[in-house]
């Protein structure tokens, strides 16, 4: 469904990508500079974590959530480019961002479902490593890991998918169709353009809408009430077992030294997932409760809308500076990594340096050598067989081709 307009030419204003001032300064000023350092700091995180001595359950479904992240923050700078009067005015840019911005929303919030679920079988598996130490020490058969990734993110595709047909987006052409214009309704919308009838069947609009409850409970709510129950029941097993170990004093002194090791080691990593999943809620917990906002007109729903993203948008960025906080262990295997592929790239200057070296240094010996052969063979000149004369060729290269001058056999 289109229309043109092209008598018709939009202002600067009309044409903005932005709803808001605060959407066009957050977008503009704030939202790059997040999304780069966010982008840096998962990749860092993915390089600890995909390291062959830091695999395990917990660092695997955290370098899934890193990747969920990664993928979230790039998907921002559609909307980030889109406040610059460079892309906001440009045909092309605008074609594009227009026909995809639905769908391009709808990706981010799947990667954000994604990270929802990550977060909680991190949870879990700490939750259960703690309660149950020959839990933690076990391994899971190779297919179990991949098997549980590919349903949460199966599950969370499934559950976001519809958003991709939640509105409807008309595209027009103003100006002799050098300006395109857009705007969306939800497809259970009550007044629809041009003052028509809603043209979706009241079956598809209430299939739409199930969805988008049944998205707002299991994809936000129930993320947020799990991860406050299980990080209260995590704090309060990593008491008790405190108070176990503190209470036994009938262990040999080995059995004591190994308790003490493995309870600071429990409290270190449990320390690191309280602080990931404290920030996830804190960030992502208004998300939900603006969700049951009603009583607000357009625009400051609009206004708080962006404010809750943008709080998302920080618990993501944040990951690398929790897990640098958090874990003297992730800081100490970051640094020895960053000095290893330091060193490795160093070496492999320095080896480029020195083969270039040896390579001009052998050619120009090539260059060399025909002046000092020609020399030695202007002194060879007179020496001639018995039947003919030796070519001027012959004379130079006959010592390179014998090994000997003809006076020495």
């Amino acid at each position: 469904m289109s229309a043109n307009f092209s008598h018709l030419c939009l202002t600067e204003e009309q044409q903005r990508m932005s709803g808001t001032n605060l959407e066009y300064n957050l977008q503009r000023y704030f939202y790059p500079a997040l999304a780069i350092f966010g982008i840096l700091g998962n990749v860092l995180n993915l390089t600890v974590l995909l390291n062959r001595s830091m695999r395990s359950r917990a660092n695997s479904f955290l370098a899934v959530l890193a990747f969920a992240d990664i993928i979230f923050l790039f998907l921002l700078f559609p909307n980030i480019l889109a406040n610059y009067s460079f892309f906001t005015f440009n045909w092309y840019f605008r074609w594009f961002y227009l026909h995809s911005k639905v769908h391009l929303i709808s990706l981010a919030n799947w990667c954000s479902s994604v990270a929802h679920w990550c977060v909680i079988a991190v949870c879990a598996d700490r939750l259960l490593g703690i309660q149950n130490p020959l839990y933690a020490r076990a391994t899971w058969r190779w297919w179990k890991l991949p098997l549980v990734t590919t349903v949460i993110v199966f599950t969370c595709g499934l559950l976001t998918c519809y958003q991709h047909f939640e509105y409807f987006c008309l595209v027009r052409s103003y100006c002799r169709e050098t300006q395109l214009y857009s705007r969306c309704l939800p497809v259970n919308a009550e007044k629809w353009f041009g003052h028509r009838p809603n043209p979706f069947s009241t079956r598809y609009q209430s299939f739409i809408a199930m969805c988008k409850l049944a998205h707002i409970f299991l994809m936000i709510i129930l993320p947020i009430i799990l991860l406050l129950f299980l990080n209260l029941t995590l704090l309060w097993a990593l008491r008790k077992r405190q108070k176990h170990l503190s209470i036994g004093k009938d262990f040999n002194a080995d059995r004591r030294q190994n308790d003490v090791h493995m309870q600071k080691t429990e409290h270190r990593v449990t320390l690191t997932v309280t602080f990931i999943v404290t920030m996830f809620t804190l960030t992502n917990g208004p998300s939900a409760l603006v969700h049951l906002v009603k009583n607000a007109t357009h625009e400051e729903l609009y206004d708080l809308t962006m404010i809750s993203s943008t709080l998302v948008i920080c618990g993501k960025a944040s990951n690398f500076i929790l897990f640098c906080l958090g874990s003297k262990h992730f800081r100490l295997r970051l640094l020895k990594l960053t000095r290893k592929k330091i060193n490795r790239k160093i070496d492999s200057i320095t080896g480029s340096l020195v083969h270039t070296t040896k390579l001009s240094t052998a050619s120009s010996r090539r260059t060399s050598m025909p002046v000092q052969e020609k020399k030695r063979s202007s002194s060879c000149a007179p020496l001639v067989t018995k039947n003919r004369a030796l070519s001027t060729v012959e004379t130079i290269y006959q010592p390179l081709l014998n090994g000997t001058r003809k006076g020495d056999l």
